[in-house]
């Protein structure tokens, strides 16, 4: 039960308590909010317990408003909206929130859509510890139920590996997303060298890059990542260039976190340098444009990992 009447102290000494001492620093770092808001979850000791994974779990969920925050510098960044002050957004995949806090901080009507029923009911419990007002739905992300050109933004994050069909999926954003609107991406790729390394889901060295039933036999026959493969929640890590080629295909104009070496050989009149002008346009002048892009798409795979803002076609 919650203690009461509430004091920091003792609620910090109570969440310890369900989740085990491990948590202890991490907790006492959180904004008042956030201690109130894992303090209304029933599944913290199943959740967070594990010293070891359970740790990296609650770390990784604790960051999403600051993981929110930082999408709106980046936007502001790209576009210059600095105001969002009644501005309709849609965060795709919303999980417990974050983000959705992050935005109704600043005056948006905030939207989160999941499919999964018991990641709306903690994105309920967060809003309600922050007193925002949210829009929450269960749905899937390949057929949202909103209308037509309803949203002036939408965030995507970390679930395009999620989906079956993450084209649809784009599509499906740009088709509620007015003409103009704003799109915020983020999401592991397969070859980023972290990612071959350790595993963004699992911490396990390879499992990027096998196909979904490999990864799930390797993570829970071999690995012991997961107690069988019906655990595994992963579809297939995206590529970085095919990420790029879906946002394009489904609409959207990429405005920043494209590899900068890509986005100078596509358009070297935005080359700022003049000597790295002219080096570009010689090497298009004499037919290199597609060796060079495949060469720069390979070093993009390894280095650059998905997180992009792009606006709706005009």
């Amino acid at each position: 039960m919650l203690p009461d009447p509430l004091h920091p102290d003792e609620l910090i000494d109570h969440l310890s308590a369900a989740i085990g001492a491990h948590a202890r620093p991490l907790l006492e770092q959180l904004p008042p909010p956030e201690q109130l808001y894992l303090a209304q979850r029933k599944d913290l000791q199943a959740r967070y317990a594990d010293p070891v994974r359970g740790t990296d779990r609650l770390a990784w969920e604790m960051s999403a408003v600051a993981r929110g925050d930082a999408a709106t510098a980046d936007i502001a960044a790209a576009t210059q909206i600095g105001n969002w002050q009644g501005q309709r957004v849609l965060d795709v995949g919303c999980g417990d929130g974050g983000f959705l806090i992050a935005f109704a901080r600043r005056g948006a009507q905030a939207y989160g859509l999941d499919r999964c029923p018991g990641n709306i009911a903690g994105a309920a419990l967060r809003a309600k510890a922050w007193r925002l007002p949210v829009g929450l739905t269960v749905g899937s992300a390949d057929l949202l139920p909103f209308a037509a050109a309803s949203f002036d933004a939408a965030t995507c994050g970390d679930v395009l590996e999620h989906v079956a069909d993450p084209a649809a999926m784009l599509r499906e954003i740009a088709r509620v997303l007015r003409t103009g609107g704003i799109l915020w991406l983020a999401a592991p790729t397969r070859f980023f060298l972290r990612n071959l390394l350790r595993d963004p889901h699992y911490g396990c060295f390879g499992a990027a890059l096998l196909p979904r039933r490999a990864a799930a036999w390797y993570l829970s026959r071999i690995r012991h990542a997961l107690p069988s493969p019906a655990h595994y929640e992963v579809e297939r890590l995206p590529t970085y260039a095919g990420t790029l080629r879906m946002l394009r295909e489904a609409g959207f104009d990429i405005l920043s976190g494209e590899y900068h070496a890509l986005a100078a050989l596509r358009q070297p009149d935005l080359i700022h340098t003049r000597w790295k002008k002219q080096i570009a346009k010689m090497l298009l002048s004499v037919g290199l444009r597609g060796i060079m892009s495949a060469g720069l798409s390979c070093l993009a795979e390894l280095r650059w990992p998905v997180r992009l803002v792009c606006r709706k076609r005009l």
